[in-house]
């Protein structure tokens, strides 16, 4: 069954990982670059993130069936960058992985500050934090959270999580497809069919949605039959192409050419503020699968070349480093998001 090999866990898991904030983005995507361009982008970046993740597999399998490494070796992404590309490639790759994750979280802790900084005030009033809530104050709010979130060592910790954010995309691109659909006339005829002017705006945000592969090894590693692993990636990022192509060609359909880019930000009243909560629950849900291999390598710095001889204090005092770090560079560094 689907749960005795960690399939359903794994679909929701991989699900959440494709969708942050970036997925919001597509009916601007959809509307800058018109919709013939930005769907082939789709199913491009789609068919090329799967048969990379499918050689991936094919490596670690190979790896391991030829006694070149164990099971364990190839169960991280900088492990298996290690044995495929010698020192120097996986130190450059641990580099990259490391800094690409610490800009997604300072990404993410700006998006939901400057989001909190209108959904705060809307919600209880101006006593606490003020009628105009500062970056910095928010951040305060958000950032206990997300620390907690960074301590979670095993996948399998985040299953319930991953789930509670699934749900929050799901109902937030509802509950904003119906807004754009039902917002006035459509706007078919003003969007263009190709556009290739907008390629180099809207193509990071297609692109984004699918070239996650090193977030996906905590995922595999926390199934009990990890043979099970690519056909439950397959299913999840067919399933989450299509929900982002309906998704992003209806709010661009329904908001038309000046959909924000951000397309919550269209919407007002109390759905407007129930969505904005919504994604900002799906990013903190997001983090713990996001940065895990970026917090691993990082542990992996203090172990001496021994992995897993890193004790919980010492764990959680390199995850926690890492996270204020984040808020730090969220709070200081000026344009950052």
């Amino acid at each position: 069954s689907t749960e005795d090999t960690g399939e359903t866990a794994a679909i929701i898991n991989t699900v959440k990982a494709i969708f942050g904030a970036g997925g919001f983005a597509l009916p601007w995507a959809f509307a800058q670059g018109g919709l013939a361009l930005v769907g082939s982008c789709m199913v491009a970046s789609l068919a090329f993130a799967l048969e990379s993740l499918r050689m991936i597999v094919k490596a670690q399998d190979v790896l391991v069936s030829a006694r070149l490494a164990s099971v364990e070796d190839v169960s991280t992404y900088a492990g298996l960058t290690k044995l495929a590309m010698g020192n120097a490639g996986d130190v450059l790759c641990r580099v990259m992985n490391v800094v690409t994750c610490f800009g997604i979280t300072v990404s993410y802790l700006i998006f939901i500050a400057e989001t909190c900084k209108v959904v705060v005030p809307a919600m209880i009033g101006p006593g606490l934090f003020g009628a105009a809530p500062t970056t910095a104050a928010m951040l305060q709010l958000v950032a206990p959270p997300m620390l907690l979130l960074s301590w979670l060592r095993e996948m399998s910790g985040v299953n319930v999580i991953s789930a509670v954010g699934t749900a929050s995309v799901g109902v937030g691109m509802l509950v904003t497809t119906i807004a754009a659909l039902t917002s006035g006339p459509l706007h078919t005829a003003s969007l263009p069919a190709w556009n290739f002017a907008a390629f180099p705006g809207f193509f990071g945000t297609v692109a984004f949605l699918f070239f996650i592969h090193f977030t996906l090894f905590g995922i595999q590693e926390a199934m009990p039959k990890r043979e099970a692993f690519y056909p439950a990636a397959v299913k999840a990022f067919t399933a989450a192409a299509a929900i982002a192509g309906v998704f992003g060609v209806a709010g661009a359909v329904g908001f038309g050419p000046s959909v924000a880019s951000v397309v919550v930000t269209m919407l007002s009243g109390p759905s407007g503020i129930m969505v904005q909560l919504l994604l900002c629950l799906n990013l903190i849900s997001t983090y713990p699968i996001m940065a895990q291999s970026a917090l691993r390598i990082c542990e992996n710095v203090f172990e001496g070349g021994k992995p897993g001889s890193l004790s919980a204090p010492q764990s959680i005092g390199v995850r926690t480093a890492f996270t204020l770090g984040a808020v730090y560079t969220a709070a200081n560094v000026p344009n950052f998001g």
